[in-house]
């Protein structure tokens, strides 16, 4: 029988929930493909399901060792969990992760792929170590194993959704989750795909917020959970910590402000991070004027973070400000001049210290190129902010 034969036959027994069936076959798919650790792991959980806790434990404990050997720390911890569910007496493994982290110092806590690149990626790994595992050795990292929490989901199952407390980090020990937002326009939109070793929620985590996105499992996938007041008490001793969450955190606003922009609706997802060249960051405190009426201009700006509120001239008083509304996280202003090359039709200011991405005429040009449907987004827009400008302006006067 072929592997894909296998794959197939051992997937139907297992959706069915036919372990009798499915062990033999992945068995059959190991022995085939010995270093696909993730079929590894399937045959250990066939041998659990089947009531044979002893043959588990000893190929899970195989699967850890391998993957901590090669300091997949992640992985090795998120078996480890499984075994200690089965028998809390068997601790070799957080044995074992603690003495190889106090053995190789800098090399410790390499960052992972997949199951599958294991053997082929491991040494362009070897320098990708995960941030909030690298720092901790021996007892600390004992201890800190120890705090872990792990979870099962299963494919298509909502880690947490918009709404939910942010109270937890969330550690990828195995599988696939995708993160997702809703764009301008209210429809979903994926925005990060996330593998083993990866971490996420820390957005509400370190605002101390409610979750405003959702996390879904792409595949059967095993979660490690960092309470926050483990997390705390870790930061105190190692600082650095908090500083790795939060670069990470402020390089995944880029990827949802990208989903949740409709001026890159028709850039396919894998090349809009590319996009990002083209844009450079500009910081703004409460207060700030951005951009200035009936002054010349060329370019655009995307807000990264924070919010805008746009103003003009009252016709009858040049005196008062008239506020047009407000341009928050995603959406983009300054497109009326770059579209036109007339001077700016209203006056943008900070309504709080902001982040934006500001786009000259040069490289949204270069975009253009590329993916001709951006412009006519921005044009859409630029009709329509038109027409509500019209609209505001004509209430104002009523009222």
């Amino acid at each position: 029988m072929s592997i894909e034969q296998l794959r197939k036959k051992a997937q139907q027994a297992w959706m069915s929930g036919k372990y009798d069936k499915a062990l033999p076959l992945f068995e059959e798919w190991h022995q085939k493909t010995p270093n696909d650790l993730r079929v590894f792991v399937k045959l250990a959980e066939a041998r659990e399901k089947v009531g044979d806790s002893k043959g588990a434990i000893r190929d899970y404990t195989k699967v850890a060792e391998a993957y901590a050997n090669e300091s997949y720390v992640v992985q090795a911890i998120a078996i480890s969990k499984i075994i200690l569910r089965i028998d809390p007496t068997k601790t070799e493994i957080q044995q074992h992760l603690k003495k190889l982290s106090e053995q190789r110092g800098d090399d410790w806590a390499i960052r992972t792929l997949t199951p599958e690149t294991y053997q082929q990626d491991r040494k362009k790994l070897k320098l990708e170590r995960t941030p909030l595992l690298s720092m901790l050795a021996g007892d600390e990292l004992d201890e800190f194993i120890a705090s872990l929490s792990l979870k099962v989901y299963q494919k298509d199952e909502v880690i947490f959704q918009s709404g939910d407390a942010g109270d937890a980090l969330y550690l990828i020990g195995m599988g696939k989750v995708r993160l997702e937002t809703k764009d301008t326009s209210g429809h979903r939109s994926a925005y990060a795909a996330l593998l083993e070793g990866d971490f996420f929620g820390e957005a509400s985590f370190m605002a101390r917020t409610t979750c405003v996105d959702t996390a879904i499992a792409e595949s059967e996938v095993n979660i490690l959970t960092i309470a926050r007041d483990t997390f705390d008490a870790w930061v105190a001793n190692y600082p650095n910590i908090q500083a790795t969450v939060e670069s990470f955190y402020r390089e995944r606003v880029l990827a949802r402000v990208l989903a949740v922009t409709p001026m890159f609706q028709g850039v396919p997802v894998d090349a809009r991070k590319h996009l990002l060249e083209k844009f450079h960051v500009r910081s703004f405190r409460f207060g700030d004027e951005i951009v200035r009426e009936n002054e010349p201009g060329d370019s655009m700006f995307l807000v990264r973070s924070g919010f805008v509120k746009v103003l003009t001239h009252a016709a009858h008083d040049v005196e008062r400000m008239i506020e047009l509304g407000e341009i928050h996280q995603g959406s983009f202003f300054g497109e009326v001049s770059l579209l036109t090359r007339k001077p700016r039709t209203a006056t943008v200011v900070a309504a709080r210290d902001v982040e934006l991405m500001e786009l000259t005429r040069s490289g949204f040009e270069d975009i253009v190129a590329q993916f001709p449907k951006v412009k006519e987004v921005v044009a859409q827009y630029q009709k329509q902010r038109v027409q509500d400008t019209i609209r505001v302006l004509m209430d104002k006067n009523h009222g």
